[in-house]
């Protein structure tokens, strides 16, 4: 290969010929989404200053914070800025990562999707949208084609083709390796254990259909890192076991270590020393400090659920969502139910009345007070938790019954509000109950 390929950290790599240097998702240090997930492994500050002295781009896939971290942007915007390093973000709706980026100073330009940009004659980019906030980038290079999945769902056939025909038949796959999200509770180990089995079946399809001379697993290498997850990492896939099970393709499953470089001048990489890396730091997992909660007290969640209840109600049609709440046979926006453990106690909340309150009937989730405080202080509150697992399910369909009350804010989030013209985006309805209902087969497992 002509075009160079250097890993640097879990979703993180520079793609680079001779003129141009595009770097991916830089997230290096510090934890994500609320306390519940770390790296691996970190890199130090020094390093960081010595990447971005070599790179000329910067890719961002989506917002989640494992690929968009607000700590490396805050510590070393001053040297992106002097060093005229230009970023990269898919076109959203909300613009709020283009917005937060052009606060810092920063050179940044939206993509718009299934759109060829020439960062030089022979450096062409085009963004992929997929599902609700994710996207993949397709880069040209010298001829070659490099595919960046991360956290992309090309999970089916028919996806796999949409995406086959804005791409061709591709040289290099880089692809998620195993779940990153809530899989069950923890006595539902199966659901873990088929969530990374269908990672694999993931990979082979994206194999079978781009036909890659290459296949680099990457964007999987945190670990649940929070006295209420740790138990989700019990199952996750492994880079060696990913190598033992796709052995059977022509495409070569290269895993790599931080900084192996495979193609360009100065290829280098030994991938038997970057298994052993990566075994040893999954070994030394239990020796790694967990992330711990703070109590918030009982006043303070229901101040912190006022200031909740005016966000939803700014953003909503309120009136629309009272009437699908009477009217609809699928339980929308009606009453939550949450056990807060530290507490030792039950509350009973909804946001379309106001209503805060201690209760004795049955939650439909447990969660510590730090978790719900999270969820009434931040818009993306609820997507986090779903994210990092912090809670349990106590109640037969309780995550998903609460769901249907709770992902008001994620919609909100994709610049989709409840409002009257929303009924008639039946694509997104659509792609949220495909969501809920692949969720609850799950939790019968």
């Amino acid at each position: 290969m002509k075009t160079s390929i250097k890993f640097i950290n879990h979703a993180s790599v520079i793609v680079s010929d001779d003129n141009i240097s595009l770097l991916s998702d830089p997230w290096y240090q510090g934890d994500v989404f609320h306390k519940g997930w770390n790296l691996l492994h970190e890199i130090s500050d020094t390093s960081i200053l010595d990447i971005l002295k070599k790179i000329t781009h910067i890719w961002i896939s989506h917002e989640h914070p494992d690929h968009f971290s607000i700590l490396f942007f805050k510590k070393f915007s001053d040297v992106i800025k002097q060093n005229k390093i230009k970023i990269f973000f898919q076109k959203t709706e909300d613009k709020r990562v283009y917005k937060y980026l052009i606060s810092q100073g920063l050179d940044v330009e939206e993509l718009n999707f299934n759109t060829k940009y020439y960062l030089s004659q022979n450096f062409c980019l085009t963004c992929i949208k997929d599902g609700f906030y994710d996207s993949g980038l397709l880069v040209e290079s010298n001829g070659e084609k490099i595919l960046n999945l991360n956290d992309c769902e090309i999970t089916s056939l028919k996806r796999a083709n949409e995406v086959l025909l804005k791409t061709g038949t591709i040289d290099v796959l880089l692809t998620q390796f195993s779940y990153a999200a809530w899989k069950g509770g923890k006595k539902n180990k199966k659901w873990r254990e088929e969530a990374a089995n269908d990672k694999i079946k993931t990979i082979r399809l994206q194999i079978e259909k781009f036909q890659p001379k290459y296949v680099i697993p990457f964007a999987s290498f945190i670990y649940f890192s929070n006295n209420n997850n740790f138990y989700l990492n019990d199952s996750a896939n492994q880079p060696d076991q990913i190598k033992i099970k796709l052995n059977e393709y022509r495409s070569k499953i290269i895993i790599m270590a931080p900084n192996d470089i495979i193609g360009g001048k100065y290829q280098s990489y030994n991938e038997d020393n970057a298994i052993k890396f990566w075994s040893k730091k999954y070994y030394e997992l239990n020796l790694q400090k967990k992330n711990t909660y703070s109590t918030v007290d009982l006043n303070l969640l229901e101040n912190s659920f006022k200031d909740y209840c005016d966000r939803i109600h700014r953003n909503n049609n309120m009136w629309l969502i009272k009437l699908i709440r009477n009217i609809s046979p699928v339980d929308f926006f009606k009453p939550v139910i949450i056990n807060i453990f530290d507490l030792f106690l039950n509350v009973k909340f909804d946001y379309v009345n106001k209503i805060f309150i201690k209760t004795n009937e049955n939650p439909m989730l447990s969660m510590h007070s730090e978790s719900l405080n999270f969820i009434y202080k931040n818009s993306f509150g609820f997507d986090t938790l779903t994210v990092n697992g912090c809670f349990e399910e106590i109640k037969k369909d309780g995550f998903v019954n609460a769901t249907k009350t709770l992902a008001i804010e994620n919609l909100n989030n994709l610049g989709v509000k409840v409002e009257f013209k929303t009924l008639f985006n039946f694509s997104i309805i659509a792609l949220f109950f495909k969501r809920l209902f692949r969720v609850s087969k799950k939790l019968e497992l």
